[in-house]
């Protein structure tokens, strides 16, 4: 995020890059913290506009549910959708005895971790679940990466059609990118 950090503050914004609870550590921080301190780092970030990727893009869209008189507006860059069935797979591990899974595949420049733990998981699960898109109010910009390799393309088309219900969305295609779009080809875009 520090690309698009350092492009608004060259642009005059006043920009906070927070890293949250758990993240930018090791793997074992992850497994204990969970959405509710995910989200209570959220409300601590000085924004009219938010903007996360991934996991950081659903909390922007819960704060703007949380908080909808405090945002202008959400940039979201390929954000993780509500799915009732990954929960399912990913308690069915956990009843299993599996603690870990491999991360996905890090983009050039990404620092991450190898394997993430199945408990982390789980509670971005369940907090993805419990954001109430319909109650969202202000304007998002939706990002989605043609080539993410961990949240489906195809489901922001949902997602668009949920949110544009009740506010202004603007999607933003980048057809040469895969989940970590900051530090993709399109870079330049975000």
């Amino acid at each position: 995020m520090r690309l698009i950090a350092d492009s608004l503050k060259a642009n005059g914004h006043d920009v906070h890059t927070p890293t949250l609870p758990g993240h930018g550590s090791t793997a074992h921080e992850l497994e204990i913290v969970g959405w509710s301190d995910w989200m209570a780092a959220v409300a601590t970030w000085p924004a009219d506009v938010v903007v996360g990727q991934s996991m950081g893009a659903a909390l922007a869209l819960a704060r703007a549910v949380a908080e909808p008189h405090s945002l202008l507006g959400v940039v979201a860059i390929n954000p993780p959708q509500p799915d009732p069935d990954a929960l399912e797979g990913l308690e069915w591990m956990k009843e299993r005895g599996h603690d870990h899974v491999d991360a996905p595949p890090l983009a050039d420049g990404e620092l991450g971790y190898s394997s993430l733990p199945i408990v982390a998981l789980i509670q971005m699960a369940k907090g993805v679940l419990s954001i109430e898109l319909g109650a969202i109010a202000v304007p998002v910009l939706l990002v989605t990466s043609a080539l993410d390799e961990v949240v489906d393309p195809a489901t922001a088309d949902g997602l668009a059609e949920v949110l544009a219900a009740k506010v202004a969305v603007t999607r933003l295609t980048l057809p040469n990118s895969g989940h970590v779009a900051s530090l993709g080809p399109a870079q330049d875009l975000l």
